[in-house]
């Protein structure tokens, strides 16, 4: 049984930056402004890359990971992602030594690396490898430069494979470099999955043409719509598209109301919408069940910034069914079209049980 039934109810933005609006849907909102420098092998004709979305191999030395390091990088790494019905990891984690990748070369096809080393333990594998991998003049700048701890490098093994190199002068600069370095870090691993993601969704669904179209049109957002979302509703300012299969439902909500004060984009209105909308048309079997915002068993998580001179309001949380009991999570923006004095409301919401959210989250959108 589908989890939502339809009640019966019944041009394009002239700012580029808002009609270019698709990478909202993975939060993808910052570079990796932390790397220093792109280290990149030779042009000899490689394999490609392998391993699942998320997965992120840890490159160190055995004394490293054993050491309180380890623990450094298993709390960012591995922590709970945020806004979830049940706790999963922001990145699945492995950890490997240089000799791990000798006794089976076939690990350095895997997709994504962390290295982590100690640049004052020259006797080091990591550290020798990563001197290698910089050269002389970037090693000596670790050394001696306390504001260089990270770098980035691509395809050193494989084709579409990248390499995340963190590093300090002893332990207490290595874990200063992982807390400053991680939020770039996971948005650059979330960047590079995205492609990934993106050839996953289109090349099994394609793209609904007529749904992307629409949504352009009425919207002003040229956001590709994968193959199996199908138009559940259509209204004045109003588009629910929704994909169903047996054991997901997905479902994205495009709203637009003339701006008046920057009062909308307050959280308690973002809630409001998402009340209203889901009261008025998401309902499951039963008469009186609908869709609600649950702001008290976990917190609505909101944030701000601006892209391509777009103001947005972004909240994550978690909706349920009033009188039933289904749920799941949800990520809400909030645009600001100043050119057409236009607020866009897109929701984005997911019924999926036992299945793994957060890889969802960036599925909703992967393009």
């Amino acid at each position: 049984m589908h989890l939502i039934s339809v009640r019966v109810a019944q041009k394009t933005s002239r700012m580029k930056g808002f009609k270019n609006i698709i990478w909202l849907f993975s939060g993808l909102t910052m570079m990796l402004t932390s790397c220093r420098g792109d280290l990149t092998s030779g042009l000899t004709q490689k394999p490609a890359a392998m391993g699942r979305i998320n997965d992120v191999v840890i490159l160190a030395d055995k004394e490293l990971v054993e050491s309180p390091i380890g623990d450094t990088l298993a709390y960012y790494f591995e922590s709970a992602y945020p806004v979830l019905p049940a706790e999963e990891p922001i990145f699945d984690l492995r950890f490997m030594t240089p000799l791990d990748l000798d006794a089976k070369p076939l690990r350095k096809e895997l997709r994504t690396f962390v290295v982590v080393a100690d640049v004052s333990d020259t006797t080091s594998r990591t550290t020798r490898m990563l001197r290698e991998d910089m050269g002389e003049e970037k090693f000596k700048r670790c050394l001696s430069d306390a504001s260089y701890t990270s770098s980035m490098g691509k395809d050193k093994w494989a084709r579409d494979q990248i390499i995340i190199y963190l590093f300090g002068n002893g332990k207490d600069n290595i874990a200063k470099s992982i807390r400053t370095n991680f939020p770039s870090i996971a948005t650059r691993i979330n960047q590079h999955d995205l492609k990934n993601l993106s050839a996953t969704v289109f090349g099994l669904q394609n793209q609904n043409k007529a749904l992307t179209s629409l949504v352009l049109d009425s919207f002003g957002l040229n956001i590709k719509i994968p193959g199996l979302y199908k138009k559940a509703m259509l209204q004045d300012n109003f588009l629910w598209v929704r994909m169903d299969t047996k054991e997901i439902n997905q479902s994205l909500v495009f709203r637009k109301f003339p701006y008046k004060d920057k009062s909308q984009f307050d959280l308690n209105n973002v809630i409001q919408l998402r009340n209203e909308y889901g009261k008025q048309y998401i309902h499951t079997g039963f008469a009186d069940a609908y869709m609600s915002t649950n702001v008290i068993d976990l917190p609505a998580y909101e944030y701000t910034y601006i892209h391509n001179g777009i103001y947005i309001k972004e909240v994550r949380g978690i909706w349920e069914t009033v009188n039933d009991f289904m749920g799941g999570p949800f990520v809400s923006y909030m645009l600001h079209n100043e050119a057409k004095g236009e607020i866009v409301f897109i929701d984005a919401f997911v019924f999926a049980p036992g299945k793994e959210k957060e890889i969802l989250y960036s599925s909703w959108i992967a393009s």
